[in-house]
């Protein structure tokens, strides 16, 4: 019997290979069946600026990585403002079609900010955000936007909420910020609350508060109950539900998300500011089990929105408005976009264990993607389950490092760059979880972007600023907090000609090295030194380093090597903190 089941085993995991295999524009059978044919033309030039584009750079050996138009690797620092995701604010009456709780006409923000409200989880975004990340150093945002306010209701688009997003980007072109456009959800929509009665065994009111994502038309739950389970809200058999028929395509539910991305990335097809397009935030498995709900649903889904905005064509033809396996690709939608970045998030359950939970090969023939994932060690890991705190943690085995080490395997085998899309913590535990997320994108060489910006509530809310106080509820924050600022504040090279720089920032004495190669001609090694970095700048082996005003008092280094390996150092000092404890 034992041989019986280990044979019935083997089997299954031949079956998922087999599938996998032909998901996959990379392997033999659906190159020869599909070819790439001739490519679309490309975008015509973007619109006048100060920020060149990016792409992905493929090296013959090493992992690839997000590089500029000269070559140079590049490091994206940034945060993730919420304030153009539509949750749920306790005080709306749940309709199908709910009014924004902030506006979105970009008229009310043109020349002041919205009140903030303590009835909504996170305070509105306005220009004078971006004027406060770029004083901490940071070179871009990852902007999270709503389909239930892109497309309220199927098969008609918001111009107004559209032109709210192109506000932001208008903004951060004038201050020389790169914009991720993130389509982002968080357990899958606001519509999904079909509390059972009585409760289930073990189950939980939910909290709408925190779920964002789908409208209402397209969360079809089936009737499951919407119930928390394990203090989870992606626990919810609603939830659950949702998902699965998402990604099975119910009712052409997925036709119509892909057909929102193409009508966002219409927009903004010349416009290097944007540096790309995060296609899909924290995708949940439904009731589908790893690897198969990577490898059969997940990645193909990715490739076929590829398919879509880019007309690759690396899928098969397919019939739509149902479900679509795994080998299928994407009709063209006409955007034409073969310039911007696609980032890739991994499956959810990722941030749980750490590991990889799929197969990790190439999804695309297109050759500007990036790998996403979510740096959340010890806040969703499995340790978090058995409640063991973050410094005592028994998991993972591989500390932080783990999650890092098999991003690379992963990225490099998808012939990917590599982005820490999401990190961050409750701030009691920023000397722990933070500085360690950050020690290890440093040793990787890696971009990240820090949940979140400003976000209302208790102390423990996750912001990079303190909530409102009490006296003052319409401010959007209080002061700076120290531990963020910090940490997240600190010098790093912006662009490097030099793939793979070693650099260390100290966030308790200041300090800050590099070390690198380079040859005659190169472009420059740029290093972003924030206003709170205040040592000397010295350099030795064969470069010239000059140094230029920053806003608020930071510095730009720029670092033109003559050939040879060159070091970068800022000495330690007292930092120059702005913020509150």
């Amino acid at each position: 019997m034992a041989g019986l089941v280990r044979v019935l085993r083997y089997l299954g995991v031949a079956l998922v290979l087999v599938l996998a295999v032909f998901t996959y524009p990379g392997a033999i059978a659906v190159s020869i069946l599909t070819g790439l044919g001739s490519a679309p033309t490309a975008s015509t030039p973007g619109p006048t600026g100060a920020l060149p584009w990016l792409h992905v750079a493929h090296p013959a050996s090493g992992r690839p990585y997000i590089a500029d138009d000269r070559g140079r690797m590049v490091l994206l620092h940034g945060a993730i403002p919420a304030g153009l995701i539509d949750f749920w604010s306790r005080t709306d009456s749940k309709n199908l079609y709910p009014a924004p709780f902030y506006p979105i006409d970009p008229g009310a923000y043109a020349n002041t900010c919205p009140s903030n409200s303590a009835a909504y989880k996170y305070p509105p975004l306005c220009k004078s955000d971006l004027l406060a990340m770029m004083g901490m150093g940071f070179n871009s945002i990852r902007l999270p936007l709503s389909w239930s306010l892109l497309e309220p209701h199927r098969g008609q688009f918001s111009q107004t909420y559209l032109d709210r997003v192109a506000q932001v980007v208008d903004w951060a072109r004038a201050l020389g910020l790169y914009v991720i456009i993130d389509m982002h959800q968080n357990a899958y929509s606001r519509f999904v609350d079909r509390p059972s009665s009585p409760p289930l065994p073990g189950g939980k009111t939910v909290d709408l508060s925190s779920h964002s994502g789908a409208p209402a038309w397209a969360t079809i739950t089936d009737g499951f109950p919407s119930e928390d389970f394990l203090g989870h809200r992606e626990l919810s058999p609603a939830v659950l539900e949702a998902f699965s028929n998402f990604w099975y395509n119910r009712d052409g539910i997925q036709d119509e998300y892909i057909a929102t991305l193409a009508f966002l990335a219409k927009r903004f097809v010349d416009d290097p500011v944007v540096a790309g397009y995060s296609i899909f935030n924290e995708p949940l498995d439904g009731w589908n089990l790893p690897p198969g709900f990577g490898d059969l649903l997940l990645w193909p889904f990715y490739r076929r929105v590829i398919d879509a905005l880019t007309g690759i064509h690396d899928g098969l033809p397919c019939w739509t408005g149902t479900f679509m396996p795994a080998v299928c690709g994407y009709r063209d939608l006409g955007v034409h976009d073969l310039r911007h970045l696609f980032f890739l998030d991994t499956g959810l359950l990722r941030e749980v264990t750490d590991f990889p939970t799929h197969l990790g090969m190439s999804v695309s023939s297109y050759p500007n993607l990036v790998l996403g994932i979510h740096a959340y060690t010890h806040i969703y890991t499995f340790d978090t389950f058995a409640g063991e705190p973050a410094d005592k943690a028994n998991y993972p085995w591989g500390g932080y490092e783990q999650g890092f080490a098999w991003a690379d395997r992963e990225a490099k085998a998808m012939n990917a760059a590599l982005f820490v899309m999401e990190f961050g913590d409750s701030p009691e535990w920023d000397h722990e979880i933070a500085r360690n997320v950050l020690l290890e994108a440093e040793r990787h060489d890696v971009s990240f972007a820090f949940w979140t910006w400003k976000e209302n509530g208790g102390p423990g809310s996750w912001g990079v600023f303190n909530p409102p106080a009490a006296s003052t509820p319409t401010d959007s924050s209080g002061c700076l907090r120290t531990s963020r600022e910090r940490l997240l504040a600190g010098a790093y090279p912006q662009a490097s000609a030099d793939p793979s720089p070693v650099f260390h920032y100290d966030a308790a004495s200041g300090a800050f090295t590099l070390a690198a190669k380079g040859k005659a001609g190169d472009p420059p090694t740029v290093i972003v030194v924030p206003a709170e970095v205040t040592g000397t700048v010295s350099s030795s082996g064969p470069v010239q380093v000059s140094t230029t005003g920053a806003y608020q008092g930071g510095r730009v280094l720029t670092a033109s090597p003559s050939g040879g390996a060159f070091t970068i150092t800022v000495a330690p000092a007292p930092l120059a903190l702005r913020g509150c404890a």
